[in-house]
């Protein structure tokens, strides 16, 4: 499995989401909104990151169910 974009998408989308925070932490009373933006928007990092885990930890589980497939199937392979 390769990690590196996997890693490269995950903190690219922690570095847009902390932006975004900030940019809505400093100008939310010019644009009106109060404390309340940061619980759903709280969330919905939450939210993301288990998704994350969740694509990660299925890759990962595909790729361990293709090497048992591969190993019963050539037992005499192994390295």
């Amino acid at each position: 499995m390769r990690v590196r974009p996997l890693v490269i998408a995950l903190i690219a989308l922690i570095t847009v989401f902390m932006i975004g925070t900030v940019i809505i932490a400093v100008t939310q009373e010019s644009i009106g909104w109060g404390w309340w933006w940061a619980v759903p928007l709280g969330g919905a990092f939450m939210a993301v990151i288990v998704g994350f885990r969740l694509v990660i930890q299925r890759s990962q589980e595909a790729a361990d169910r293709a090497d048992a497939e591969y190993d019963a199937q050539h037992p005499g392979d192994a390295p």
